[in-house]
């Protein structure tokens, strides 16, 4: 099915208004490819008639198989490395101490005592492996009377599929030794043929919810640290200072942002300081 110029146009345009994403002159091979089996399933033997049939219905299921099919899923356990050794290392005991404070005051609050958020978490390795994190931290220090419960993890995505996949908490063979040791497979998985399966223990620690960063999500609540890695990539600058703004709005005094390696705030916002843990860039509210 052929793409022309105009109708690259006009769906381009659809897509970045429903999602946010801002696909590039030189992607139309992207939105024929991932959208051509969509449009020919409905009936449309054209991109034109395609695009007439999603703008003028306000069919959300089409809308949903449209995101799923646009959107780039692409991440592992543990991706990246450092990012994760700076939440254990540096994160991690501050995140305690906060934890003990907040006990310690007149009125304590109910439920998890601090709240970590992944943004774009795909099918799910982000928030399992900061799960994995917080529950080796919590058994070290027992004697703080600091546990898991102390810690929420949200996990979002704007891709349903993605979502579902995640909450499944079933992997291949090849997703487990993708960032995982064997160590860690062996003590987090069970293993059922060619399928692994999470550990009730970490898979209760994570909530999955639907989210699209486009559209207002200050109703999710206050968090402590924000996990929002290689999702800014895809989106123009104007969308990018909104969700940083409400990052911003959504943050704790002592919160912490952390973005992708080849993303940052500079340009977006000035509200935020950086600091360097080893190669990764923290980001906290300027004081």
């Amino acid at each position: 099915m052929k793409l022309s110029s105009q109708e690259f146009e006009l769906l381009r345009k659809y897509i970045h208004d429903i999602c946010g994403l801002a696909i590039s002159d030189n992607k139309a091979y992207l939105i024929r490819q991932r959208l051509e089996p969509l449009a020919m399933a409905h009936g449309c033997n054209t991109f034109s008639e395609f695009y007439q049939l999603i703008s003028r219905s306000s069919l959300p299921m089409l809308q949903e198989k449209i995101i799923n099919a646009i959107t780039t899923n692409e991440t592992s356990f543990f991706r990246d490395g450092h990012p994760f050794a700076a939440f254990e290392e540096h994160i991690l005991p501050k995140l305690g101490k906060m934890i003990c404070d907040r006990k310690a005051r007149p009125t304590p609050r109910k439920g998890p005592k601090v709240r970590l958020w992944s943004a774009g978490s795909s099918s799910g390795q982000e928030s399992y492996s900061l799960a994995m994190l917080i529950q080796e931290y919590a058994a070290a220090n027992r004697h703080l009377s600091i546990s898991e419960e102390d810690f929420g993890i949200l996990a979002t995505d704007i891709s349903s599929k993605v979502l579902s996949r995640a909450m499944t908490g079933e992997y291949s063979e090849a997703e487990i030794k993708r960032g995982l040791s064997p160590d860690r497979s062996a003590k987090y998985f069970k293993k059922a043929g060619q399928r692994w399966t999470i550990n009730s223990s970490i898979r209760s620690m994570v909530e999955f919810r639907q989210i699209n960063l486009v559209r207002p999500f200050g109703m999710l609540g206050g968090f402590d640290v924000i996990f929002c890695r290689n999702v800014l990539i895809y989106f123009d600058n104007s969308t990018k200072t909104r969700v940083i703004d409400q990052f911003f709005n959504m943050l704790s005094q002592e919160g912490i942002l952390i973005l992708g390696a080849t993303e940052n705030v500079y340009g977006i916002s000035d509200r935020f300081d950086s600091v360097h843990h080893g190669p990764t860039l923290l980001y906290r509210k300027c004081v």
